[in-house]
């Protein structure tokens, strides 16, 4: 294994000492531009990178006089939910809205503010092991701050993170949109970055999985096993996570596909409706549209399928923009690669740390992680279907 290059190495390689290194790398002017043009070309041609520990070490000290938590990376949650598994119940409880969401599996729950927690979430916890395992590679630990531990107060959970020199912040799991009242967390003296469009409203860097890549590559693959008019349905709440990079993509593939009889429009299901409703909107746009497959993500599609006496993958194929641990072995579709998704989200908080920037940028930018295609034959075949026009 190669040996990680420290400031010892450069100082040993130029002659100079560790302190006359760390101040060359920072641009302190007391050095000599001479000194400091020596002290990055050795660094390059060694390949040194500074360590985010000290970065952030070195920072706090500076800030606070002393040396704080700066191994410990703040995830922010804010999912209104009635309690979370592994946290002291939420001190707002039925503050959470009674709109109809869906809870992950297929349903929606029932009784107001009944949103379950992201922990029972498999996208959720997929996002959250990326998290921990780039963490611990990078020498950092993740500690979870719900808002409702705070009673939703942005100011106790700032005041909280700044006593225990915690520097980094890394915004995740919300559903923020289901509040009368808006999340309000002053990040100006805090690095910090966002996963997917959680806290959306904080414009921050970010990471998320590809939308548009994704669907895309989701049509290219069932174009290629002989469907050509695959519908696409999801709700609502998933299109604006994927920052509206699914219905994107839908309406981009439709625009060049070469006959008018191959588009078929998304069927986009209203998060404002009960369930039952959302199951006649999409009988009726099954009728209209006619697809010969279908692209899902969440809706019970095959039971909706199964009440109209269609069969998978007889009359119509299907797969899954995102599949659960349960669909996985019986169902094809896209491997959002949603660790990695996680793990790009730490990495930009780190980031921020090497640098020592805090606050809002004034230009932030996203990483979109690729998901890949996953084939199985019991939800797909290579037949046309009976159903499609």
């Amino acid at each position: 294994m190669t040996t990680r290059p420290t400031m010892s190495t450069l100082a040993t390689d130029l002659g100079l000492s560790p302190s006359t290194i760390s101040r060359a790398l920072r641009g302190d002017r007391r050095i000599g531009a001479d000194t400091r043009a020596r002290v990055a070309e050795a660094a390059q041609r060694l390949g040194y990178r500074p360590n985010p520990l000290v970065s952030a070490l070195m920072a706090s000290r500076k800030k606070a006089g002393g040396q704080g938590e700066v191994d410990t990376i703040a995830l922010v949650t804010d999912y209104r939910e009635n309690a979370l598994p592994s946290s002291t119940p939420a001190t707002r409880k039925g503050r959470g809205s009674s709109r109809n969401r869906d809870n992950g599996s297929g349903t929606y729950p029932s009784g107001a503010g009944a949103i379950p927690g992201w922990k029972n979430k498999d996208v959720c916890l997929w996002e959250y092991e990326g998290i921990c395992r780039r963490a611990a590679e990078l020498g950092f630990r993740v500690e979870e701050f719900p808002l409702a531990d705070y009673g939703y107060d942005g100011g106790r959970l700032i005041r909280t993170l700044s006593a225990r020199g915690i520097r980094g912040v890394l915004l995740g799991f919300s559903r923020g949109d289901d509040s009368d009242t808006p999340v309000r967390l002053d990040l100006s003296g805090f690095s910090v970055a966002g996963l997917s469009t959680y806290f959306r409203e904080f414009e921050v860097d970010r990471a998320n999985f590809h939308g548009l890549y994704n669907v895309q590559l989701a049509l290219s693959e069932m174009n290629a096993l002989g469907y050509h008019r695959t519908g696409v349905v999801f709700p609502e709440f998933n299109n604006r996570v994927s920052g509206y990079l699914w219905s994107s993509g839908v309406l981009d593939w439709q625009r060049r596909l070469p006959q008018e009889s191959q588009r078929c429009t998304p069927f986009v299901a209203d998060d404002e409706k009960p369930l039952p409703t959302a199951e006649r909107e999409f009988n009726h746009w099954l009728d209209t549209e006619r697809p010969d497959s279908i692209i899902t993500y969440k809706l019970p599609i095959k039971s909706w399928l199964a009440k109209r006496g269609l069969r998978v993958p007889e009359d119509l194929g299907l797969a899954y923009l995102y599949r659960t641990k349960e669909e996985m072995n019986e169902a094809a579709g896209i491997d959002g690669n949603l660790q990695l998704v996680g793990a790009a989200a730490f990495d930009l908080v780190v980031e921020a740390l090497y640098t020592n920037r805090t606050g809002l940028p004034g230009t932030p930018k996203e990483v979109l992680i690729r998901g890949v295609w996953k084939h199985t034959n019991v939800s797909l075949s290579r037949h046309h279907s009976t159903f499609g026009f």
